[in-house]
Order: structure tokens, then sequence, then C-alpha cells
């Protein structure tokens, strides 16, 4: 199984919801995924497991989650398999779920048990005959594949007066912008939010230039663990986390210095802490979801170095895929932003130019993330890796994130 969850904003950028993508096998083996048979066996929701790797605080407050479904998990023990959630499952519905009595018969009995309605991808020209279900709907999604999701969205709203919109596939700013200032869209999808702000204000704060020269030196090959821990003694938020963190690692004793913490922990994890715990504040005042995004990306990519084989080389994956947003939080073009944190050659051509040997690897990083199954699929026929050892990754990835949030709040 394949699995991943893709968030969808509201303006201000904050989480409105996160929505499951999943597939059950791979379609390059079986095909026949790939037209009817991509059905078989949807009487159980595929996918569902993964939120089982999740703590609650980590999908934000009040954030919803949205589950596909079709003509035939519709009829399934949905209640029995989403149970749970407080009030908080979308079910999106596709087009296979037809206008008919038996359809909404379901769909107002869900809906009567605190589970809200979704659907994507309707044509304006099958509105009128969908009407009469959609009045109980509570999101409509409109396509900006399908063109204009301005225009469409004026025709829509004609039609569904009070029907919330959410702007979906949205690739750029620029058509992130034109939806949000069209006051048509309440909630915002897409991968705009990974395309950085072309601006020529490239300047770091003072504290930033700080953490930027600290993780410079700390991705050094060799450093010197008693300049860096001067450097976290300088400030107390770290030194803080730092002692914290050395104190659970040791047992029947009681570390009490910078110095003493510094070493017990040793040049590998005092580069894993601080690379995470710097990241962190230098994505302050941006979305959250980048934040997010990066540190699953990272451990995802650390976990799937052996698969790829380049297990001797698993910190450099987890820094590219905690440095593959940086360009967005510190505003600068990417060469520029990896200059600024000294990482190795073979990281700065897969991010800055998708080539050399970490580029695959990045490649099917990013079609994951974006449930690109088929994509996913063919490359890891490319790459021989299994699809258990994929899922296994990303579940992991899921749980390092939830453990490491609720260790630092």
């Amino acid at each position: 199984m394949l699995a991943t969850l893709v968030p969808l904003f509201y303006e201000d950028m904050s989480v409105a919801s996160y929505c499951l993508y999943a597939q059950k096998e791979n379609m390059f083996e079986h095909p026949h995924l790939l037209g009817a048979g991509k059905y078989d066996g949807a009487g159980s929701i595929v996918g569902i497991e993964v939120f089982d790797s999740i703590n609650e605080d980590v999908l934000e407050d009040g954030c919803n989650i949205i589950i596909p479904i079709n003509n035939i998990s519709l009829f399934s023990n949905i209640e029995q398999q989403l149970s749970g959630f407080d009030n908080r499952v979308v079910l999106l519905v596709d087009q296979s779920i037809k206008p008919e009595e038996s359809y909404n018969k379901r769909l107002l009995d869900l809906k009567s048990k605190g589970f809200k309605l979704a659907v994507k991808d309707l044509p304006v020209a099958n509105i009128e005959s969908y009407k009469s279900m959609l009045d109980d709907f509570d999101l409509f999604l409109i396509n900006s594949d399908s063109g204009d999701v301005v225009e469409q969205a004026k025709q829509f709203r004609k039609l569904m007066p009070n029907m919330v919109f959410c702007a979906e596939n949205l690739h750029n700013k620029e058509e992130f912008e034109a939806a949000k200032e069209s006051g048509l869209f309440k909630i915002f999808e897409g991968t705009f939010f990974r395309v950085p702000i072309n601006t020529q204000d490239t300047e770091v704060t003072p504290i930033k230039i700080n953490y930027l020269k600290l993780m410079k030196v700390i991705n050094q090959p060799d450093f010197d663990l008693e300049d860096v821990s001067n450097v976290i003694g300088q400030d107390p938020a770290l030194s803080i986390e730092l002692l914290k963190i050395a104190n659970r690692l040791t047992i029947n004793s009681n570390i009490r210095s910078i110095q003493q913490a510094t070493a017990l922990l040793g040049q590998k994890e005092i580069r894993r802490w601080l690379n995470t715990t710097l990241f962190n504040s230098l994505a302050a005042g941006k979305p959250n979801e980048i934040t997010r995004l990066s540190l699953v990306r990272a451990r995802f990519a650390e976990n799937l170095a052996k698969v790829f084989d380049y297990a001797m080389r698993k910190d450099e994956l987890f820094l590219m895929g905690l440095f593959s947003l940086l360009n967005l939080i510190l505003d600068m073009p990417m060469e520029e932003a990896l200059e600024q944190v000294g990482v190795s050659n073979e990281i700065k051509k897969a991010l800055i130019n998708d080539e050399g040997v970490f580029s695959p690897q990045l490649d099917f990083l990013l079609s994951y993330e974006a449930g690109d199954w088929q994509e996913v699929s063919r490359l890891m026929v490319l790459h021989d890796i299994e699809m258990h050892e994929v899922y296994d990754s990303y579940v992991e990835a899921l749980k390092w994130y939830s453990t490491m949030f609720k260790e630092t709040t």
C-alpha cells in the first residue's frame, strides 16, 4: 500500500484539512488498476491506517481529514473505519456516485452521523442534475486544470450561492493570489505554497544569521565540539533543549554543563539535533506545513537510503530532505540558500539542478508526497523497490515527526 497526506490551506496559509491519497497496489505490476480494477477491494478505505501513526496534536487544531470514497466504499462500514475523529471527517465523493436515491439516502445517513461531504471535478453542465444532492454538501472542489478557477467559480456560484469553494491544483503563487483576491474561495490546494516568491529582498535577520553560521560550521565533515558548545551557551533556548536531550540519554546522571552535553552527544547527534532545531527557528513565520513537510521529507529520505543503496550516506539524505525547501524559508534562490548552511556538493546538485546521485531519490520523494502513484509505481519497478519498504518508511517518518512534535511543545 502507498499513502500520503496532502494539505489544503486557508488564505492565511494555516492548514484547513489533510486529504488522504492512497493506492493499494503497484500500478505497473498490476496494470488493471489503471482501469476499472482500481475499485477492487474498495469496500474498505485504503490508507486509513496511516492515521494510526499520527498524534492528534500533529493535525492542526480544528483541521479536517478528507477521505476520498467511491460508489462501492460509500456502502462499506465507514462509521467503524473512521471512528475516533470527532466529526472532523470530510467524505470526498467522485463521479461514480450519481444523484440517485440509494446514494443520496446513504450520504444523508452519514451526514446525520457527523460526517461532512465534499465533491470534486463536476462539470458545470452536470450541476443541475446534482443540485438536490449538493444542497447537503459542505465543500466543492474546483480544479484549475479544467480551466481558470475564478471563471469556473463564478459560474458555479450562480448555481450554488452558499457553497464553500476550494481552488484545487493551484500550481503557482499567481494562481493562488488570483483565486484569493476573487473572494470566491475559502480553501486552496496545490503545489503553489512550495514555489518561492520572486523578491529582491534577501535580507536575513541578525539572529538567523547567527543560526546560519552555526549550521555552516556543523555541516563541515569535522568540527570542534568546544566551539559549538560555546555558541550554544550564548542562546538560552538552545542550551535548555540541549541539556534536556542529553539528560534523557543518560542513566542516573545529571548533566549540568553545555560542554558535558555536547561531549556526550558527539558530532553526529549534535549535527542532527542542531540542523533540525535551527531549521525550525529559521522557519518561524512561514506556513507550518513547510516545516512539517521538510521534516517528514528529511526522515523519509533517510529511511529510503537503504533501498536506494545509499545506507552509508543516510545523513546526507536527511539534510537533502530537510533543506529541500530552504529557498522558501530564506526567501532566496536555492543556490544562495544552500551556501548559507554549507552542505555537500551532491546535495547541492540534487536540490539546485535535479542532478547527481541523489536526484532519483529526490524525484521519488516529490512524486510520493504529491500522490502521483503512477510515477511512484514506475520508479519502484525501475529501482527494484518493494511497496512495503516505501510505505513503512513513510509511516515511520510520520511517527518520528509526531514524537518530535510532542517533545518540542
